[in-house]
This record gives C-alpha cells, sequence and structure tokens, in this order.
C-alpha cells in the first residue's frame, strides 16, 4: 500500500541529524509532527477499515464452510432416498461453496496479514511521534535556557553599570561632605571675627563710662 511506503519513508527519516542541520530547529519538528500526525490519522482510518474487511471476509469464510457442510448433508440424504440425481446435484452446489469458502479463507489471510502491518505502521509511528515530541521539548527547554543565560548575563551588565553608578554618587558625596566642611568653617570664621568686633565694641563703652566717671569725681 502506497501508505505504508509513505510511513517507512517518514521513520527511514534521522531525526537528530535532520533537526541538527535545520536552520530552525523547533519549527522543523513541529513541522514533521504535522506531517506524521497527518499520516497518523490516516493509518488509524486505514487500520480500522482493513479490520472491518476483515471481519466480513471471516463472517463470509464461515458461512461458505457452513454450506459446504449443509450441501454435503443434503447430498447424503438425497443418496438415501436413492434419488442419485438430486444427491449429484447437491454436490456440486457443495464444491462450489468449498471453492468459495476457500477464496474467503485466502482472501481473510492476506487481509489479516495487511491488518498486522498496517498495525505495526501505527505503532512505529505513535513511537515516532513521541520521539520527536520528546526532542521538541528539549529544543525547546534548550531556547529557554539560552535566554535565561542572556537575561542574567544582562542583567550581570546591568549590576556592573549600577556599580559604576554608585561609585560616582560616592564621589560626589565626598564633594558634598567637603563643601560642607568648608562652609561650615567659614561660618565659624565669621562668627569668630563678629565676636571681636563685639568685644571691641563693649570694650570701647566701658572705656567711655570709666572716664564720664573721673569727669564726676574730678578725677580726671
Amino acid at each position: 500500500m502506497a501508505i505504508l511506503g509513505r510511513i517507512r519513508d517518514l521513520i527511514s527519516a534521522n531525526v537528530n541529524a535532520m533537526l541538527d542541520q535545520a536552520e530552525d530547529p523547533e519549527r522543523m519538528a513541529n513541522e514533521y509532527l504535522r506531517q506524521l500526525t497527518n499520516e497518523l490519522y490516516e493509518v488509524r482510518t486505514n487500520v480500522a477499515a482493513a479490520m472491518a474487511d476483515e471481519t466480513k471476509l471471516e463472517q463470509r469464510r464461515i458461512a461458505s464452510f457452513a454450506e459446504v457442510t449443509q450441501w454435503q448433508t443434503k447430498a447424503e440424504a438425497a443418496l438415501r432416498a436413492g434419488d442419485e440425481e438430486l444427491a449429484r446435484a447437491a454436490l456440486s452446489r457443495k464444491v462450489q461453496a468449498q471453492k468459495l469458502a476457500e477464496q474467503y479463507q485466502q482472501q481473510e489471510t492476506a487481509q489479516e496479514e495487511q491488518v498486522n502491518a498496517m498495525q505495526e505502521a501505527l505503532v512505529q509511528l505513535e513511537t515516532r511521534i513521541a520521539e520527536v515530541k520528546a526532542k521538541k521539548e528539549l529544543i525547546i527547554a534548550k531556547k529557554n535556557r539560552a535566554r535565561t543565560q542572556e537575561a542574567l548575563q544582562r542583567t550581570a551588565q546591568s549590576v556592573g553599570r549600577v556599580s559604576a553608578i554608585d561609585k560616582l554618587d560616592q564621589l560626589e558625596e565626598r564633594v558634598d561632605d567637603e563643601l560642607a566642611r568648608a562652609e561650615a568653617m567659614a561660618r565659624l570664621e565669621q562668627g569668630s571675627l563678629e565676636a571681636r568686633f563685639k568685644d571691641l565694641d563693649q570694650q570701647t563703652e566701658v572705656d567711655s563710662e570709666l572716664a564720664e566717671l573721673k569727669r564726676k569725681m574730678g578725677m580726671a
């Protein structure tokens, strides 16, 4: 059958080599699975039809052999009744039924062989489909792992950039501290200078008060 030839061609393919050489292994696996699945449906349909035909042939074989027995019984009855001509006619029908029964038996045997071959092809197809699905899952897992690795690498690079920024922040913070200290020193110096002038003003006022007191006491 043509379908068995197609199945042999599909199954004979080297899956690993085919997927390894493909530019997009996952896409190739999906296409191969599509072909296998299509053939699987057709094989199942043909197996069911072939099994139904085998059952019909078996029934016809059984019926034909039963008819052989019936004509044999009728020929014996006619002969016992002394009707040799009728017995001859019954035996003629028996021979026809015998030949038909043997033909049905041959067809049934051939049909059984075909059913077995198709059932074997069905098992091989199901096994190959499971194999390709497993291979596809492995491919997807590898792709996901590669994406994860790339993401981790990008994250590591980002962390490196963040570290550099952190260093800049630290440098800026040091500069801010130095500026703050400089401003504090300036404020301290300014405060000290103001205090000296305040002391000077206070001393001048005291000197004025002392001079006024001396004048009043006639000591000036």
